[in-house]
């Protein structure tokens, strides 16, 4: 069986700048769905991963459980973290059924400072003497309307980015984050909607939850670069799972309905560029990847290749981080 595989070191003609900031970045949107079904990458089913232990954010529904399938099928033990218990029994009931490996659950509110440092020491309850291999940081929101979190940071930036953040650093300063491990941040290119991303942002409208979600995904991708660059032993990578029918977006008419249906990924097929990131050999750290173009070279202009804002972005989520620490 044949396998589609990404272009290496091919610079995307999405990031590029001309005009109206809005327009190119609503097409580069747009272009991220076009014949995406065709064109999306598959994940080739080697290398395995017996003996490894890998951790899934939102891994009980939509990609992220999927991700979670594809890991286990390939032999690593999954530990799925979510908010949804209930959701989470059935997915690891599926994971272990499908595949016949063993699967865990932590509780995890991204949102919630408290539920980070809770689910980091239940971590060290479930993985004995062993470190994590392989994290993907999946799990995400699309807020419709304005909330805080229970530190009062902007619900989308508190989950998506700093929940996140937290989590990682906890496991690298806690030892159970594998010295080389793989990190996976899953981003998109909706991010380029916006031009940065900070924890006081406030809205009233549903676009406005929209542009939260946008602002977030710029994050992901700075954290992304500092991350690999702090710590050079990690492979660090952040990836475009493609346009995905994940219902992290609501259909609420038969239009959208309809779009979503012919236009969007399957979940399936949503998880193949964060397991290609996850898995494969020649990824390389601190780069963006891209489901139908590959590792994306972006150019200098574009508010992702930000590397001041990427560190100030890092120094906020420090400071944010020990106040939540006091909380």
């Amino acid at each position: 069986m044949s396998h589609r595989v990404y272009r290496q070191s091919m610079t995307t003609p999405f990031s590029e700048r001309s005009g109206s900031p809005l327009r190119p970045a609503l097409l580069r949107v747009m272009s991220s769905m076009w014949k995406q079904r065709e064109r999306s990458v598959v994940c080739p089913p080697e290398p395995r991963l017996d003996g490894r232990l890998a951790l899934v954010t939102g891994g009980n529904a939509g990609i992220g459980l999927e991700i979670g399938l594809g890991l286990a099928h390939r032999g690593a033990e999954v530990i799925v973290a979510a908010r949804d218990e209930v959701k989470a029994r059935d997915a690891l009931e599926r994971i272990q059924t499908e595949t016949n490996r063993v699967a865990n659950f932590i509780s995890l509110d991204l949102s919630d400072l408290g539920s980070v440092r809770a689910a980091a020491d239940q971590l060290g309850e479930i993985r004995g003497d062993r470190r994590i291999d392989v994290l993907v940081a999946n799990a995400g929101v699309w807020p419709t309307r304005y909330a805080a979190s229970a530190q009062g940071h902007e619900i989308a930036f508190a989950t998506n980015v700093l929940g996140h953040h937290v989590l990682i650093r906890r496991l690298i300063d806690d030892g159970t984050l594998a010295e080389d491990a793989r990190v996976v941040i899953v981003t998109g290119d909706i991010y380029s909607l916006v031009k940065d991303c900070t924890p006081d942002y406030r809205y009233r409208s549903a676009w406005g939850g929209q542009l939260a979600y946008c602002r977030s995904k710029l994050g992901n991708l700075w954290q992304t670069y500092e991350l690999a660059r702090r710590y050079p032993e990690l492979t660090v990578v952040a990836t475009h799972p493609g346009v995905v029918d994940s219902g992290l977006i609501a259909a609420k008419d038969r239009v959208l309905a309809n779009i979503k249906r012919r236009a969007f990924l399957p979940v399936k097929a949503g998880a193949q560029a964060p397991l290609y990131c996850a898995t494969q050999p020649d990824v390389v750290s601190g780069a963006y990847y891209h489901n139908l173009v590959g590792r994306v070279l972006l150019n200098p202009d574009d508010a992702a290749a930000d590397r001041g804002k990427a560190k100030a972005l890092w120094e906020a989520l420090e400071r944010l981080g020990l106040k939540g620490d006091d909380s």
